[in-house]
């Protein structure tokens, strides 16, 4: 009975563990779709829950694995991009639309450039 038990224990603490993983990619897209989103918005009323979300997706993905070599660079970028929605949201609590449209080309810019990072080189991806 203690065998069952414990192998039902140790069962459901892997399928917790595996439910807890991020997926990067997934959450990467997401996060893109709220950018268009938020990119399209016309006022303050339309772009703020966009805004929130990039934050929440943003803080979702700080916590993804990422390869060791560029874990230090990626989560630097993305509390980069973190920073610039959290100025984002300031402008929307004064209703400056302007301001928020700025900081979303920030982010925008940041984007283009970790994900230049991202890519691998053939070498690598032969010989590892």
């Amino acid at each position: 009975m203690r065998y069952l038990l414990f192998v039902l224990c140790l069962m459901l603490s892997y399928s917790v563990a595996a439910a807890a993983k991020v997926d990067l990619e997934k959450t990467m897209k997401e996060m893109a779709f709220q950018y268009k989103q938020a990119h399209e918005a016309t006022s303050i009323v339309q772009i703020s829950p966009h805004i929130e979300n990039l934050k929440t997706l943003t803080t979702t993905a700080l916590t993804a694995d990422f390869p060791e070599d560029k874990a230090l660079q990626f989560k630097q970028g993305l509390n980069k991009v973190l920073q610039e929605l959290t100025a984002a949201e300031q402008a929307v609590s004064v209703e400056d639309l302007a301001s928020v449209k700025q900081h979303l080309q920030a982010v925008d810019a940041l984007r283009k450039q970790y994900h230049k990072q991202r890519k691998v080189s053939i070498w690598k991806l032969l010989f590892g």
